[in-house]
């Protein structure tokens, strides 16, 4: 007797969560809960999750600004709970209910309204919070999942509160909050969750999922969070998912690839909708997760006329363990650096810094700030980056035109039956007079290309952009439009040579297309200057892809080097997390491997970018405005057929695009389609650039962008 026999020790913590005034309060502060939805998965063991992979999960959260998570759609282990008291996670805690499969017979309240169940639904809710409820880092009970609405929900609700009045209580469909402490959405567009914030409702709102992370996406989140950030009756957000359910096995050809619905036999399935993280499935962070963080910052930087505006977003910290690094980056480069703090800066508060006047002449001036936290924490090292800002301080001028070699050796042409070939004295380019397409450009007698250039309105289809495929692209045989040459003339243009290709771009069988052209010039120093234009005809005026140009170029590149928005992917609505600057990189980085092989790799904002090989030589391009470009090693038809990344093997040639517009990423897949203002559609167009051959040992591609290589009459 009197002797023990266990101990289970249980971490408690105090705090206090209130509602007034329709917003609700921690320890008698407001917050936003900025969150994501968590299922339980491991890619080698499924469901069997250990406790490492778990403290994983929530490091990684902590390290990417995120503040809350919702256990979508059922308990989890206890020590996960014990885990976020740790770290410092908020957790909408939810019940293990979830009867989705009735909106197949067209009732999902069939159950939940039913009053026979009501011992079964409340028994969950019991458990749940009787199991729990310790953990000071719950602050929000959620009632379940997708269950419909009726008396088993009210039961629930009110067994919650009897046995826990210190929480607030969620479930989504409620849709009038008559029972819950938030009234909470689904998949609500940015215009919607602002006609919520515009118009609050009587409780703070929740959207519950949003932003379908699935492939590559999602877009749209800093719209998102300028919306949720506008509106102090916004309280919280949860994307849609942390992690790819994808299983890793070895496939036939002996390669690894990640498995989803329909590859191990089973059916129905779902294919790769459980592919919808911001991770991948091994728990490397994507990257959506690397634009959530940044647009969830807690310190705002923002420029306010001359003077640099911070603010503080914490919710109950001070700028005190904050450091803000100022740089001056001028065409790329880095030219003077400063450190600021701000440790008297309480939450919610904002200060303006003057800055001195920064010029140079001609130049584009940007000023880049990171901001980092100083000290070491339980989930990150010592000057931890937590986000970064760049403003526009000074647009660049008109360039010098390029120095031109007073000695060169003519252009000779060779008009054949079925070429047309242009050289010089290290060149030569051959036109086919049957296509009107490059076939070859030798330099130094080594050859630049592997295809030949095309105009393309159509790209590798995203899983966010599946429905456009579906329902429009493929319909309308987008993906297959084929090029009709029309015409082929040549001119002699003071030393240059002009070659001008008419073609119809359209698709098979169906009465609208683009009128095409391609205008060659050809310097006797070896720049090629490519300018591109269409006019559409018939009745095809929807949104497509992009307006670009593809390029099979040579595989002996190795090397990328570029002025733009990097260093990782960026599109329109997915930028935030990458500024514009000066980026060396092997083509290898270029290629973001998402296990759906779909569109990826774009950089955005390019001001110039060069391509150079092993020996030194390469090919420097410039735009006459800022353009997009990605460079695979496969071809478009590959990624657009793959269902796995092991089916994928190196094509004869690079598939370099340069694109004049691409459309943004939106979240379509399951939640909001490409805002307006990112959408590209099927019209006229005009755009260009200049190529120019280099070898590193006579110049380097930063010496090239000081100059302009364009004649002026391209357009």
């Amino acid at each position: 007797a009197g002797k023990v026999v266990s101990v289970v020790p249980q971490r408690v913590g105090f705090r206090d969560i209130g509602v007034r005034d329709g917003l609700f309060y921690v320890n008698g502060r407001y917050l936003k809960l900025h969150g994501v939805n968590r299922h339980d998965h491991d890619h080698r063991k499924g469901r069997a999750v250990d406790m490492a992979r778990v403290e994983r999960d929530i490091i990684l959260m902590k390290q990417h600004n995120i503040n809350s998570v919702r256990t979508a759609h059922y308990p989890n282990d206890p020590r996960f709970y014990e885990l976020c008291d740790i770290y410092g996670l908020f957790v909408m805690a939810e019940t293990d209910l979830e009867s989705h499969g009735f909106a197949n017979v067209g009732d999902l309240s069939r159950i939940t309204d039913d009053p026979r169940w009501e011992h079964a639904y409340v028994e969950r809710i019991e458990r749940h919070v009787m199991a729990q409820k310790n953990h000071p880092s719950i602050i929000m009970w959620s009632l379940g999942n997708e269950s419909g609405y009726g008396c088993n929900i009210r039961a629930m609700a009110a067994r919650c509160k009897a046995l826990d009045p210190t929480r607030l209580v969620h479930y989504e469909e409620d849709r009038d909050a008559e029972v819950t402490d938030v009234i909470s959405t689904m998949y609500s567009r940015v215009s919607m969750m602002n006609a919520f914030g515009e118009y609050p409702h009587a409780k703070p709102h929740i959207i519950c999922e949003y932003a379908h992370a699935m492939g590559n996406g999602p877009g749209g989140l800093a719209e998102y969070q300028a919306v949720l950030n506008r509106h102090a009756s916004l309280q919280g957000h949860y994307i849609w998912e942390w992690c790819d359910h994808g299983l890793l096995e070895t496939g036939e050809n002996g390669r690894m690839r990640y498995t989803y619905g329909g590859d191990h036999g089973d059916y129905p399935n779902n294919y790769n909708f459980c592919m919808d993280g911001l991770i991948y499935p091994d728990q490397t962070p994507g990257p959506g997760l690397r634009e959530y963080k940044q647009v969830l910052c807690p310190v705002g930087v923002s420029l306010s006329g001359g003077a640099l505006r911070v603010k503080n977003r914490y919710w109950f910290s001070s700028l005190e363990d904050i450091t803000l690094s100022l740089t001056v980056q001028m065409a790329g480069r880095c030219e003077e650096a400063r450190e600021i703090t701000l440790p008297h800066l309480q939450p919610g508060e904002s200060e303006e810094i003057s800055l001195p006047p920064f010029t140079a002449s001609g130049q584009e001036i940007f000023l880049n700030v990171s901001i980092c936290k100083n000290s070491p924490t339980a989930y990150s090292a010592a000057k931890h980056p937590l986000g970064q800002y760049q403003m526009l301080l000074q647009a660049a001028q008109p360039l010098p035109a390029s120095p031109v070699a007073t000695r060169v050796t003519p252009l000779l042409c060779d008009a054949q039956k079925h070429q047309l070939i242009v050289s010089g004295e290290n060149f030569r380019l051959e036109f086919s007079r049957l296509d009107g397409e490059l076939k070859s450009w030798q330099v130094d007698g080594e050859e630049i290309l592997g295809r030949a250039p095309k105009i393309n309105f159509f790209k590798p289809v995203i899983d966010n952009h599946k429905p456009e495929f579906e329902g429009l692209w493929q319909p309308n045989h987008l993906h297959i439009m084929q090029q009709h040459l029309r015409s082929l003339r040549w001119e002699r243009m003071q030393d240059d040579v002009v070659i001008e290709v008419q073609s119809i771009i359209a698709p098979p069988v169906f009465d609208f297309g683009m009128r095409c052209t391609y205008r060659w010039r050809i310097s006797p120093q070896g720049a090629v200057s490519l300018d591109l234009s269409g006019t559409p005809y018939g009745n095809f005026s929807h949104v497509i892809p992009k307006i670009g140009l593809d390029v099979g170029i040579s595989r002996r590149f190795t090397q990328v080097e570029y002025y733009g928005r990097g260093p990782g992917e960026n599109y329109q609505d997915s930028r935030q997390a990458n500024l514009i600057g000066h980026y060396q990189q092997p083509v290898s980085h270029l290629f973001e491997n998402y296990p759906m092989p779909q569109d990826n790799g774009n950089r955005q904002d390019v001001r110039w970018l060069s391509l150079r090989d092993n020996a030194g030589r390469g090919i420097f391009i410039q735009p006459r405005q800022p353009i997009n470009f990605s460079l695979w090693p496969f071809s478009s038809q590959q990624l657009q057929q793959a269902q796995h990344i092991d089916e994928l093997t190196p094509d004869s040639c690079l598939t370099l695009n340069l694109d004049h517009k691409i459309m943004g990423l939106g979240s379509n897949s399951w939640g909001s389609e490409v805002l307006d203002s990112y959408r590209v559609y099927f019209s006229a167009f005009r755009y260009g650039f200049t190529l120019v051959p280099f070898r590193q040992q006579d110049t380097d591609s930063q010496h090239l962008a000081e100059f302009t290589f364009h004649t002026g009459e391209e357009n």
